[in-house]
Parts: structure tokens; sequence; C-alpha cells
């Protein structure tokens, strides 16, 4: 079109496309003077806004509450003792008694591991995540143990972040989890990254020598019988039996644990063979000291690692997940190597791409059923536009109070605009009914903004008053309710606004524009003439004689 405009500039005015672009290119000028494309402008740039809002305000799948609960987990290295595990409950409880915060404490003691289950003060100034992250760093600090808070959203860490990968290939697999954590310890979003759980532990390694074993005629299943009765002991129903008047109790003989320790006891282990006599067992197999993990872990029959971490004081899940996100060993990792979507994250993926049905669905079925009622096809679509500046003033909230985006918001979100389609139909509805009367179209869209202004207002206004104690949450843990709230109210004040001002401008164009686009359907597509349903019928054909 602009080039045709400059071919007619230049004086190129006998092609018909020319004319036609410069009769365009006047038209787009003369709108730019129109008070109605302006303000269909205005809405516009409010949708741009609520984008801009939805990828800045920070992200998690469910706000984090202020309970009056907290707890602890600590491990300690392979080997360790439950004096040494009662050691690591001490450290802690010295730093949980200077705290004013902590009520009660109740602890757990185990070889090689523990927890501590805390009760706050009701009265206490700060929220309970606000007091594990600040308490994060002493705890951290305690030598030869793993002391981290159970984290409000779980995951297979129990820590704030939680990612997992897997693979096929245990070794690619663990050195790429190394270097995440390698590169994770950069970030200042997070704190103390590693690889959680699946810890090496020692242990004794039996590797047969088969030819000797056959030379001598000791098979597999006593090779293992042995061992297995000296370190773990038989099985309950080989083990002999204690009666008692009302019950047998199995009697499992094996090594002490101070022989079992020690190479040259298991070393001279007598292996039965199948000529009735035994052998030591060092002189069928080869035996020494390693390490490997006491358990194989697995996500959807894939081997996995699961890496942990902490957030920073005043953060939430997707702050840091974006910087994650983002580092070179996550974003190109080798073949065979993958990330496994899982936890919170898994949870709200599903819950965006479900509410996004949820939405478009509702929009399709309230534009058909508009339709069906204005018999219309454009003004059904200036209150589907009304929607969309619904956001706007609920994301505008949650920047100004400093809240993240959560599931309420998602509720507070699909309630709001039930109610934003609610005033637009009344304002369509009223013009519509007052042009189907002969008003003209000026006329019948400042009678319907005078006479719908009220009860779109009072509306308005008895639905905010409804949602003030729900944002203030004056009493409780409002962390679910606040932000619904909170969406609410400023996406009504706002988007009342914006409705009285914008619907009657995109009326008023989608009504012009219904009115060319039906002369021109009209004249080239449909052979009905005005005037043709008043015709006489023509005389019927004679029928011939019988």
């Amino acid at each position: 079109i602009l080039l045709g405009a400059l071919a007619w500039l230049i004086g190129m005015r006998q092609p018909g496309f020319t004319n036609w672009a410069k009769f365009m290119v006047q038209r787009a000028w003369a709108r730019l003077f129109d008070h109605r494309v302006w303000i269909v402008g205005v809405g516009v740039a409010s949708l741009g806004m609520s984008v801009i809002l939805l990828m800045v305000l920070p992200q998690q799948f469910q706000p984090t509450t202020n309970s009056d609960y907290s707890q602890i987990r600590y491990e300690l290295p392979p080997g360790s003792t439950l004096s040494q595990s009662e050691t690591i409950s001490n450290q802690i409880t010295a730093i949980l008694s200077k705290d004013k915060n902590v009520a009660n404490a109740f602890y757990e003691v185990n070889v090689g591991d523990g927890g501590v289950y805390i009760t706050l003060k009701k009265d206490r100034e700060i929220s309970s995540v606000e007091w594990e992250r600040s308490l994060q760093p002493l705890m951290a600090a305690i030598p030869d143990a793993r002391v981290t808070f159970q984290s409000q959203s779980g995951g297979f860490s129990g820590r704030d972040m939680t990612m997992v990968i897997g693979g096929d290939d245990p070794v690619a697999l663990e050195k790429q989890a190394r270097l995440i954590v390698s590169q994770m310890e950069k970030l200042k979003e997070v704190r103390s990254p590693r690889i959680e759980g699946d810890i090496p532990r020692p242990e004794i390694i039996v590797t047969p020598r088969l030819d000797l074993a056959a030379e001598l005629g000791v098979t597999t299943a006593a090779l293992s019988q042995t061992i297995r009765i000296a370190t773990l002991g038989d099985i309950d129903q080989n083990a002999a039996k204690f009666s008692l008047s009302d019950r047998q109790i199995p009697i499992r003989v094996l090594l002490s644990e101070d022989s079992r320790r020690s190479l040259a006891t298991i070393e001279n282990l007598p292996v039965p063979t199948s000529r009735g006599t035994t052998v030591p067992l060092k002189s069928i197999a080869s035996i020494g000291f390693g390490s490997g993990p006491t358990e194989l872990r697995r996500y959807n029959q894939t081997r996995r690692i699961v890496i942990g971490a902490d957030l920073a004081p005043g953060l939430v899940t997707g702050d840091a997940q974006k910087k994650i996100d983002a580092l070179p060993a996550v974003k190109t990792m080798p073949q065979g190597v993958r990330k496994v979507i899982q936890g919170d994250a898994k949870w709200q993926a599903e819950l965006i791409m479900n509410f996004m049905i949820a939405v478009v669905s509702g929009l399709l079925l309230v534009f058909s059923t508009l339709v069906l009622l204005y018999r219309r096809f454009l003004s059904p679509l200036v209150n589907m536009s009304s929607l969309l500046l619904a956001p706007l003033g609920g994301l505008l909230g949650l920047w100004i109070t400093g809240m993240e985006v959560s599931m309420p918001v998602y509720i507070g979100l699909l309630m709001l605009l039930g109610i934003v389609a609610k005033n637009s139909i009344l304002l369509v509805d009223f013009a519509i009914e007052e042009m189907d009367h002969g008003v003209e179209k000026n006329a019948a869209l400042l009678d319907a903004g005078r006479k719908r202004a009220q009860p779109i207002v009072m509306t308005t206004v008895a639905m905010v008053a409804g949602m003030v104690p729900t944002a203030l949450s004056l009493s409780g843990d409002g962390a679910w309710r606040q932000p619904m709230g909170i969406v609410v109210i400023g996406g009504l004040i706002l988007s009342t606004m914006l409705t009285l001002l914008i619907v009657p401008a995109g009326f008023s164009l989608a009504d012009s524009m219904e009115k060319r686009l039906g002369r021109f359907f009209s004249g080239n597509l449909l052979t009905y003439r005005k005037g043709d349903d008043t015709k006489p019928h023509g005389a019927p054909a004679p029928e011939p004689a019988e």
C-alpha cells in the first residue's frame, strides 16, 4: 500500500492499484485523528503491559506459608557412629537454644542421620521461611555433616530448589551433575548446591575366581550362602527357631561388626565344596575394600541424580530457576543425559497449560453464545477483547505489594474474567437494543454509558468491599488468600475504568466495520436483494391434462 501511494505521488496515477493505495493511506491518516482509535490503542497498550508484568513477576507453584513448625534434617558421612550423630545434634541444639523464636524442639538421633522437629513461637516478628533462611548459614557451617531445613515445596531433595537429571550412563551422569553443581555455586540466588543422596559408602567387594572355584568344586550358590550367612545372617526361613509359648523367634548367626571390618576374618571363611570338604574364601575369590552406592535410584526406569540447593533470603523459586536454566551445563547437556521435569516445576507447567485451556474454552463458549444472541459477529469480539484488560490491574497489585504469581493468582484471574465479561455485556447489549429501536449509534452508546455505569460501578464496589478482608488477612496465615484478593481488587478497579472507556469506542468501530463488510459480502456473495421477499410469486406452470 505504501509503495502504491508513493507511485501515485510521483505521477503514476493511471493504474487502479495506485489510486486504491492512495485512498487507503488517506483513510489510515484520517484514523490517526479519530479518538476511538486512540482509546482502543490504550487497550492494546494495557494488554502489552500485562504480558510484560507476567514475564517480570517471579513465579512459583504455591506460595510459601508462614507456619509455626519447621524441620531440620542432617546426614553424616558413611561409617559414622551413633555418638557422632549425637554430637551433631548437640551442635544444632546450641544454635537453636540461642534463638528467641524457638518454643521447643524434638530430636531424633539415628546412626548416620537424624532430624529436629521445631515449634516456633506464635508472637515472632519474622515468618518461618525468613527464620529458616537466616539460620541456614549457621547450620551449613557445622562440620562433618549436611544440615538442611525441610522445604515446604518438598521434591526429591527436600530443599527449596530441586533439579533432577537422568541418563543410562552412570559415569557421564555423575560428571554432568558435578559440572552443574560447580556452576550453580557461582549464582548468588542459591546457597549450598550439592548432589543429594546416593553417597558412596564403604563396602567389601568379593570378586569370585570362577576358574579356581570350578576346579575345587565350589558352586556360586555355596559361595554366596557363605558370604551372606557371615555378614547378614541367613534368611528367616532357613534359620533355626527358638520356640516360645505363643511364637517362634528366628536365631540368626553372623559375624560381629568388628570381625566384618577385618579382611583376614572374611578371607578365611570356610566355603563348602561338592566333595564334602571346605576351602578358605581367599583361595577362590579376591577380597578388598571399595565404595559404591547403597541403592540405585531411578525415575521412569532411568538412572537419576538429584541436585538440591537453598534459596537466598527474599527470593522465590522462579527467581533462581531462570538463572539455573540459563547455565551452560544445563542448556547443553551431553548425549544420553537429559533434564527431568518433576515436582513443583512439572505441576506448575501443568497448571499453566490447564489454565490456558480453561480460559480459551470459556471464551469460545461465551463468544458463540453472544453471536447467537446479538446476531452479529464483530460486536461479541468487543466483549471478548474487554477480557484482555482484566489481568493488568491484578498484576500491578502484585507488583506493588511484592508478591509472586502462584496458584491463588490464577484462581483470582478466573474469577476476574467472569465479572469483567459481565460489565462489557451490560454496555453492548443495551446499545444494541437501543439501536434496534431506531436510535442513532452514538446516542445509543451515550445512553448505555449513562444508564449502565451505575450498576457496573455498584457491582465493582460491592465485590471490592467483599474482597478487602481477604486481601488484608488480618488473622492467620494469608499466604493463599492475600494474592487472590489483591488480584481481584486491582483487576476490578482498573478493568472497570478501562471497560467504560474502551468498550464503547471499540463497539463503535466494530459496528462501522460490520456494516462495511456486510455491504461487501451481501453484494458479492449473496443472491438475495432487498424486496425479494415481498415480490409476488409467478403464476404456476400449467400441468398436463390427464
